[in-house]
């Protein structure tokens, strides 16, 4: 084997094609169309899972309003679970917004519920409050900010934004 190369069956390897025409047929191949599965156009999975037969018929009442802060990678993650929170309430009781970073300029919906006293932020740490001890004595409904992500892309967020500092941590 000293200076030449071997294959498995003893014989010698073929020598690469410096210009090539070892890729030629290749290129003549047919190119097939990856098509997307069917979704479901409410909660956003392929229609075979489809969970919509297991969701309330109409949105849930509630008070609270819900800002969904999502990390870019989660809207392609495979289970999918802030769609099926948005078909489960009405359309102006939960807002998603997708990104890494909110500034007051971009974003001042975002800036002014993050100053309002009666919204919380979902979020661990030694500042938070249990949710259970928090009580809500307003009349205007109260906020919920929730970030979606890993628990480094979660505090990612948290900590490069300023305006999520402001609400109550629970």
């Amino acid at each position: 084997m000293e200076g030449g190369s071997a294959t498995v069956g003893g014989g010698a390897a073929p020598a690469p094609a410096e210009d090539g025409e070892g890729c030629a047929g290749l290129w003549e191949l047919p190119v097939e169309c990856c098509e997307r599965r069917p979704e479901c156009a409410r909660c956003s999975r392929p229609q075979k899972v489809c969970l919509c037969p297991f969701l309330p018929v109409h949105p849930l009442k509630v008070s609270t309003c819900l800002y969904i802060i999502q990390h870019p990678a989660e809207e392609s993650r495979v289970l999918r679970t802030v769609p099926l929170l948005a078909a489960c309430l009405p359309p102006d009781k939960c807002k998603i917004l997708v990104g890494r970073r909110f500034s007051e300029d971009r974003y001042p919906e975002l800036a002014a519920v993050c100053r309002n006293p009666n919204t919380l932020i979902l979020y661990p740490g030694a500042e938070a409050t249990n949710l259970e001890e928090v009580a809500v004595m307003s009349s205007s409904p109260p906020f919920m900010i929730i970030i979606d992500g890993t628990w480094s892309q979660a505090k990612d967020i948290f900590y490069k934004n300023s305006l999520f500092r402001l609400p109550k941590q629970v």
